[in-house]
């Protein structure tokens, strides 16, 4: 189990793309006319970014300890995709309401998880 939480450190920087104009920038938020307005556009874009040792990392994990990537993962996702800024769209499609950003990302980050288990890397 320690093992797993000091792995689940380290997936937090795939969700943050270096940019063409300097290699040491990073793009920390989506631009608000690219927010997904659904999950399983959110998990596909997800997916695209993320590194083959990323995914199989997140394949191998059980269900019951994802809770180990709210921190890293989950908190990427929220500031990435516009939680944190009102992406109504992405909430009311994840949750059918207005949620705390965290619950959002935990729906999105289980399925991920979901596709990850049925799709090859």
């Amino acid at each position: 189990m320690y093992i797993l939480k000091s792995i689940t450190g380290m997936i937090s920087t795939f969700l943050a793309p270096i940019t063409s104009a300097s290699p040491k920038t990073r793009l920390q938020v989506l631009p608000r006319d690219q927010w997904p307005d659904n999950v399983g556009d959110t998990v596909s874009n997800l997916l695209a970014r993320m590194s083959p040792s990323d995914k199989a990392m997140l394949r191998a994990t059980r269900r019951q300890d994802l809770f180990l990537y709210n921190r890293s993962l989950g908190l990427n996702i929220c500031s990435y995709y516009g939680l944190n800024r009102g992406n109504r769209k992405l909430f009311l499609a994840a949750c059918g309401r207005r949620r705390k950003p965290e619950d959002v990302s935990e729906i999105i980050i289980e399925e991920l998880w979901l596709r990850l288990q049925y799709i090859s890397s």
